[in-house]
């Protein structure tokens, strides 16, 4: 038979589970800051040098998966948060997408 937790137990538990969500959603959010900073680079690279069709369609398989985790992770961080911040993000979101959209049309 299970053993119940105490209510110190669970409000430890609540409270280990809420800072590992915010130490989550801040890393998704400089990741994301970082993501965009990384794609203008890349864009620059790809410009300069021609790269092959295969290797364009995987890293574009690879980057939508990092993207939707990256950008959901920092919606639900964001959703609490004060309405400036807030808005930061939610224009870095859209920021990343386009410029993943337009980075791979480029490259393929």
């Amino acid at each position: 038979m299970a053993q119940k937790k105490s209510t110190g137990k669970k409000i430890e538990d609540r409270s280990v589970r809420s800072n590992m969500n915010a130490l989550i959603g801040i890393c998704s959010c400089v990741v994301l800051i970082l993501a965009i900073v990384i794609y203008v680079i890349n864009l620059i690279l790809n410009l300069v040098e021609a790269s092959s069709t295969a290797v364009g369609i995987l890293n574009l398989i690879k980057d939508i998966a990092l993207g939707i985790v990256i950008t959901l992770s920092a919606y639900y961080y964001a959703r609490s948060k004060k309405t400036e911040f807030k808005v930061v993000i939610y224009v870095c979101i859209g920021i990343y997408w386009v410029m993943m959209i337009i980075g791979h049309a480029i490259s393929l």
